[in-house]
């Protein structure tokens, strides 16, 4: 797949009539912390929440009269759904949107909201692009790939000549890789307009395909998708894409679901953000990197792509739970003891004098390993992070050097 240049410049002419440059935010917090100065490109503050609405306006939008009229066909259980509904809409254009079996009801929701047609089928994502191509033999559609489209490409790409004219100086981009549809666009816009911009992209630890094949430099295929991060659960890897990515990426890495629960804690934290989990990746990435090496990063500007916001509220609490645990700000202790008055007083003391916070206590008198005449007390604690962490450890191991962080 080759794109010209200028499909890109077409693609930013077209969308900047309909489509409102997204924020760049300074982040003081991150920039302190960091050393560095952190800029944040809030894509998930566009209509549906994502970048995807860029790729599908730009596709839509050069579809013929007769194309228009046949109306758009798209396989998704998530942002790119929401985005070829929003721009079928703008352009009066029917949208049908196959969903798998089981996709969360607020997406479906969403996607209805916005005016297109939701048929669920299939119990994977592969099944319903089976029955998407079986749709269409039956009645003529445009498709809209969510990311295997030169026009979706350009679209996506705008985000780098939005860059360019907010931080033309940027020394690097952050940004997560699901298909490549992004990265790959915002490659060659950087690449086409001569910057020196470094892209560092990444996926999911439990869904890296592409991050493999582009790190081994052949083609690797997995069976197994396994990260709640959905905006870059793709399994697949498209040998077009793979060839787009190469040319553009400086580097590619993997980021564990611990880490990008982290990460969407801190951005609400110190950036009041909102970010699903492909948001939150650039973070996560750029925290391991830069504590690999931190002097690489010194005083330069760094963007990271904040590419979506649509995370699930059911699962935002046990994220954030994760999240905490990860920064070392709320540990369950394990203390065994014997079975008499006063220890379990002379624990919380120790835990009260070093200033943690105890969120529950479990008596565990049960457990095989635990003899007759001693008790297992079971600790849920919220501290103040690492060192903090640290210092009620040694505190508690002079009185009870057993314990330990279950």
């Amino acid at each position: 797949m080759k794109i010209d240049f200028k499909e890109f410049k077409e693609a930013y002419k077209t969308l900047g009539k309909i489509i409102h440059p997204t924020p760049l935010i300074y982040n003081e917090w991150l920039s302190k912390q960091y050393g560095c100065e952190i800029f944040l490109k809030l894509e998930n503050m566009l209509p549906i929440g994502s970048f995807k609405m860029r790729g599908a306006t730009n596709k839509i939008s050069s579809l013929t009269a007769k194309e228009k009229k046949q109306g758009v066909l798209a396989v998704s259980a998530g942002n790119h759904a929401q985005g070829v509904a929003w721009a079928a809409a703008r352009f009066g254009v029917k949208a049908t949107i196959i969903m798998p079996e089981g996709s969360p009801l607020t997406k479906i929701r969403n996607t209805e909201t916005l005016g297109a047609k939701v048929i669920l089928a299939g119990a994977s994502i592969e099944d319903s692009f089976a029955y998407a191509q079986e749709l269409m033999k039956k009645t003529p559609m445009a498709f809209v790939h969510p990311y295997e489209d030169p026009k979706v490409i350009a679209g996506q790409g705008t985000v780098a000549f939005e860059l360019l004219e907010q931080i033309p100086d940027m020394d690097y981009i952050f940004s997560s890789i699901g298909g490549g549809g992004l990265v790959s666009g915002m490659g060659q816009v950087l690449k086409g307009s001569k910057s020196k911009t470094k892209v560092i992209a990444g996926q999911a630890t439990g869904c890296s395909a592409m991050v493999d094949s582009l790190n081994s430099g052949k083609i690797k295929q997995i069976d197994k998708a396994e990260t709640f991060a959905d905006g870059i659960r793709v399994k697949r890897v498209s040998p077009d894409m793979y060839k787009l990515l190469k040319e553009v990426v400086t580097s590619t890495h993997s980021v564990d679901d611990e880490k990008l629960a982290w990460a969407i804690l801190q951005l609400m934290e110190k950036a009041r953000v909102i970010a699903e989990g492909a948001g939150a990746l650039p973070l996560a990435l750029f925290d391991q990197l830069h504590k690999k090496d931190p002097k690489k990063f010194k005083n330069k500007k760094v963007v990271l792509v904040i590419c979506g916001g649509n995370i699930d509220v059911n699962l935002l609490e046990r994220i954030i739970d994760r999240g905490l645990i990860e920064s070392n700000r709320k540990v369950r202790i394990a203390v065994p003891i014997a079975d008499r008055p006063g220890l379990l007083h002379q624990l919380t003391g120790i835990i009260k004098n070093v200033g943690a916070n105890v969120l529950q206590v479990v008596h565990d008198r049960d457990s095989v390993n635990t003899g007759i005449s001693g008790t297992n007390v079971i600790f849920t604690l919220e501290t103040k992070g690492k060192e903090h962490l640290e210092q009620l450890l040694k505190e508690m191991k002079k009185d009870f050097p057993q314990c330990q962080i279950i």
